[in-house]
């Protein structure tokens, strides 16, 4: 008996992700199945070569129809590399099913999920002045 494997790749209509700037901000829609023969294409959309001086991304998953632990493993390895160059990942319009696997598996306390585009982190807005405080009699 010979046993036959054969090595298949996804179809080119199983994801669909296209990208777009706003802003500060790169958008990436994924629109279909998210597994082990899909993920690649995503990760390679977010490679730091293809992202440029971008350090924050937000992608809108509100077409994607499945994701499986490949997927979601992508979204953490971005997740973490862009946390390291003070960048921010953001899931767009979750799709229940998603939403309750992302809660389920606790990676909503790291992951944000928003309906909308948010505005980047401003780090600066929360900078200590130099100067002490000057109290006055009038304000002791």
């Amino acid at each position: 008996m010979t046993l036959v494997i054969k090595e298949t790749t996804p179809p080119d209509d199983a994801v669909e992700i296209s990208r777009r700037v706003e802003g500060r901000w790169v958008v990436v829609s994924v629109a279909g199945d998210l597994d082990l023969a899909t993920a690649p294409r995503l990760e390679a959309t977010l490679d730091p070569s293809h992202l440029g001086e971008h350090k924050h991304v937000a992608i809108d998953t509100h077409r994607l129809r499945f994701i499986d632990s490949s997927g979601l493993n992508t979204l953490i390895r971005v997740w973490k590399r862009l946390r390291g160059a003070q960048g921010q990942l953001v899931l767009m319009r979750v799709p229940p099913s998603l939403g309750e696997r992302l809660n389920w598996m606790g990676l909503d306390r790291f992951l944000t999920v928003t309906d909308t585009l948010p505005e980047p982190r401003n780090r600066d807005r929360f900078r200590v002045s130099a100067e002490p405080e000057r109290r006055t009699t009038e304000n002791a």
